[in-house]
């Protein structure tokens, strides 16, 4: 007898770290919801993202391929993929909903508009509605779909005697430098409530889908929120609801030695000297990026909330993940972008009573490339050949001990001649990390002993063997995947 398919929820923060996860431990930082999800269900504890960039990431997150397979690799692509995910949902009876930030095509917005956002260098920021030709992409992928539009929410605001709450158009919050990037300068969104943020618009967005699904077909709804994503502007009682003095100052806050060039030129190292290399400087940066995940997981425990109101929680897949971390300072760097374990991990949090167990904590190195497969897998549908990722149920209940094989891979590339990095490739399993620059010097990284990445091993007689069999694998892997910096490679 074939299981009934679940309800599933993706709910998406931005640019969230492991370590603002309440039950992890390691930050003050409060998450009771996304701490219940892993109470109840599974943590993915080494989960990575397939690019430390929003558009790339998620068009993983959406194809089960990596980004330079579906020539995803920039802020401003479009995607052309086709969308696998919801067609085989939807050939399964489900009903398919997205709410907030898609980010996976162009934005189309007014012009006056649109042209302010591009000169200050925005236009690769944030979500985007509209597909070329006016051809709205999401439509392909979604039955249902609202709230990718910034400008959309600005009407919202002034439609309802509000300010525009889209921190994006707060100019005191960005660089003075092309492209005006934001800053890790923070600041009180005084005059609007959790609620009438864009996430909290998002999220009514969200629960109104909830409320019109068919009922006699299976739900997928996604969620996708803006925050903790830059620029920090934080509504009461998020703002202040972390003390400056609890943010320690990490061991590498600064650069260590035999780094890559391309990090003391990275544009967001630029921007980390100019916000000041005192930790003193960072302390209200943090304490307000933790407030900003406070507000993502009371926003997630809405929906929760809601699923538990119509029974039906115990029905849903909740899949729960961030698209990849933030640096925060750390290794001299600002933003994200960069290869390391701030801005690299990802929270990646299922729960499915009955189909998963509860408060199991899974050390196994897993990827949101993996997500795509595990829904469908979990829907009863078929895996398409062309996905890299694999289901993850087996991982989670225990039925073997890594997802395939044990490595997991990300990728990045400069955003311009003013980005100032390398373009490189990484390749990590349960302990190791190895990072390939094309042009730079490479990193390897013992992360049992090395959390921090302070010593890079690369290149030492000791560490050669390992340095050798990830280089070799992550090569291969390149070549397997039609990498075009494949011949660049050695």
């Amino acid at each position: 007898m074939t299981a009934k398919p679940p309800n599933i929820l993706l709910a998406i923060s931005d640019q969230q770290r492991t370590d603002t996860l309440g039950f992890m431990g390691r930050t003050p930082c409060r998450t009771p919801n996304m701490d219940r999800l892993a109470r109840d269900g599974v943590s993915f504890d080494r989960a990575i993202c397939p690019s430390p960039l929003c558009l790339p990431s998620r068009a993983s997150l959406f194809t089960g391929q990596y980004p330079h397979q579906i020539d995803m690799m920039s802020n401003k692509d479009t995607i052309e993929a086709e969308p696998l995910l919801t067609d085989l949902l939807r050939g399964r009876g489900y009903h398919t909903a997205y709410a907030g930030k898609w980010h996976l095509e162009p934005d189309e917005q007014p012009k006056a508009f649109r042209g302010r956002e591009e000169a200050l260098g925005l236009a690769d920021v944030h979500g985007s509605p509209e597909g070329k030709k006016g051809e709205r992409r999401i439509n392909r992928w979604f039955d249902r779909a609202d709230g990718q539009s910034s400008f959309d929410y600005s009407v919202w605001c002034e439609a309802n005697g509000l300010p525009d709450g889209w921190p994006v158009s707060d100019d005191a919050l960005r660089t003075h430098r092309v492209p005006s990037m934001s800053i890790p300068k923070v600041k009180r969104q005084a005059e609007l409530t959790p609620d009438q943020t864009y996430d909290g618009w998002v999220t009514e967005i969200a629960l109104r889908f909830l409320d019109e699904r068919p009922r006699d077909r299976p739900l997928f709804l996604v969620c996708s929120w803006f925050a903790p994503h830059p620029p920090f502007k934080v509504p009461d009682p998020y703002f202040a609801m972390y003390d400056r003095a609890d943010a320690p100052m990490p061991p590498n806050f600064r650069p260590g030695p035999d780094k890559p060039d391309s990090i003391g030129t990275s544009f967001f190292h630029r921007l980390w000297l100019d916000h000041g290399d005192d930790w003193d400087a960072w302390r209200d940066t943090v304490a307000a990026y933790w407030g900003y995940t406070s507000m993502v997981d009371a926003l997630l425990g809405r929906l929760l909330q809601r699923l538990e109101d119509e029974a039906i929680l115990d029905d849903t897949l909740v899949v729960f993940c961030s698209d990849h971390g933030e640096m925060l300072g750390s290794q001299g760097l600002w933003h994200k972008m960069a290869p390391y374990e701030e801005c690299l991990r990802v929270p990646l949090l299922m729960r499915l009573p009955g189909r998963l167990p509860a408060g199991r904590r899974n050390p196994a190195t897993v990827s949101l490339v993996d997500v795509p497969a595990t829904i469908l897998a979990a829907s009863g549908c078929a895996l398409p050949d062309r996905y890299r990722g694999v289901d993850l149920g087996p991982l989670a209940r225990g039925e073997t001990e890594t997802a395939g094989e044990p490595y997991r891979h990300s990728e990045m590339q400069p955003l311009g001649d003013w980005h100032r990095i390398a373009d490189f490739r990484l390749i990590v399993d349960r302990r190791y990390k190895y990072v390939w620059h094309d042009g730079d010097r490479s990193e390897l990284y013992d992360l049992d002993v090395d959390r921090f990445e302070q010593t890079n091993l690369a290149g030492t007689a000791e560490s050669e063997p390992v340095e050798r069999r990830l280089a070799d694998r992550l090569f291969a892997w390149m070549q397997e995947t039609g990498d075009p910096l494949a011949g660049r490679a050695s």
